[in-house]
Order: structure tokens, then C-alpha cells, then sequence
């Protein structure tokens, strides 16, 4: 009995970092693989529109050019940052500087920066919903608290959004129903784009 002892303790001293490696990497192995596989299994039909009230959005643009349309589960090539991802946005090409108009009255409840996503406007448009203006110009005219009317300029486009550089100047426009991103495609009618 004792000569096993010695033995296994022998044998975890000489190996036992090893084994514990070994096992580490394949728990990690397991988990990404399980991941993944959920992931991959979950069809792009299987995504449930939000109920979302009839109202139309007037244009944010004057020449509405879809750049990324919006997609929930179905991944998207990122080139700036070179990854697959889900895009809960449409984004809208255009030349530096090109108005971004206001889509609905309603009021301005945030203006930031964020590196990642450049200049942002929040504009809250009742019922719920709040419209999301990305990638803008460092003169935004806008203040939060501000009121402004259906077709009001916002901002200009620009390309301060980092996660998206290579996309060149462009309008990254997100729509948040009840604080959850929603298909902006929803309210918008680009049918004369």
C-alpha cells in the first residue's frame, strides 16, 4: 500500500501540471465547441419580431443608400475589426457632412461620444421608442432636453464611429423599442431609395 502511495505521489509531482493542463485546455475546448454549436443552431427564422405600434419615420436622409442592413441573429463580415457579428442596425451611406434629419418629434435625451460608435444622439419619440443616430459629425447642433420636429437637422454624417471606419462616413441608425434594439427597417419606408 505504501509503495503505491509513494508511487501516485511520484507520478502527480513529475506529470500533475501536465494533467492539469491538459484537462484545463479541454474543459475550455468543450465549453467553446458547446457554444458554438448553440450558436450555430439557431436559424435566423427563429427570431420573433417585436409587436411594434404603426407609425412611419420620416427619412433621416435625403438619398437613402443602405450601406448594413439590420440583422438580428445572421452575422455580418466587420471589416474594421475583422470579425462575424449581428448588426441591430441599418446603416446609411453617405458624404461627409450630408444632413441627418430628425425622424420623428420628439426629444433629445442624450448626446455623447463613445470611441467605438463616434458621436450619438438619442432622440425619444414617445410610445417607447428611442431612435439612435451613430457615426456623426463633431458639431452635433443638438443639446439633451432639446424638442425638435419631424425633418429638424440633428447632425451631418460623419465617420467618427472607430468600429466601423472602414464602412468609410456613413449614419449608423438603431432603433430601441422598450430598451430593446429592434429592426429600424420596422418604421422606415426606403422603398424610393
Amino acid at each position: 500500500m505504501q509503495v503505491n502511495k509513494i508511487t501516485f505521489t511520484k507520478f502527480m509531482k513529475k506529470y500533475g501540471y501536465w494533467i492539469g493542463l491538459a484537462l484545463s485546455i479541454a474543459v475550455l475546448i468543450t465549453v467553446i465547441t458547446l457554444t458554438a454549436v448553440g450558436r450555430a443552431t439557431v436559424p435566423d427564422d427563429d427570431f420573433e419580431p417585436v409587436d411594434t405600434p404603426t407609425i412611419s419615420f420620416a427619412n433621416p436622409l435625403t438619398e437613402v443608400t443602405t450601406l448594413k442592413t439590420f440583422s438580428n441573429t445572421a452575422l455580418q463580415y466587420n471589416s474594421t475589426l475583422n470579425v462575424w457579428q449581428s448588426h441591430k442596425a441599418v446603416d446609411f451611406a453617405a458624404e461627409e457632412g450630408t444632413e441627418v434629419y430628425a425622424v420623428m418629434d420628439g426629444t433629445i435625451t442624450e448626446v455623447t461620444y463613445n470611441y467605438l460608435m463616434g458621436n450619438i444622439v438619442k432622440l425619444d419619440v414617445g410610445g417607447g421608442i428611442t431612435v439612435v443616430y451613430a457615426s456623426l459629425a463633431n458639431d452635433v447642433p443638438v443639446k439633451a432636453g432639446d424638442t425638435v420636429t419631424k425633418g429638424s437637422v440633428i447632425g451631418q454624417v460623419s465617420d467618427t464611429a472607430k468600429s466601423e471606419a472602414n464602412d468609410g462616413p456613413h449614419l449608423h441608425l438603431e432603433v430601441l423599442l422598450d430598451n430593446e434594439l429592434v429592426d429600424p427597417n420596422l418604421y422606415l419606408d426606403l422603398s424610393e431609395k
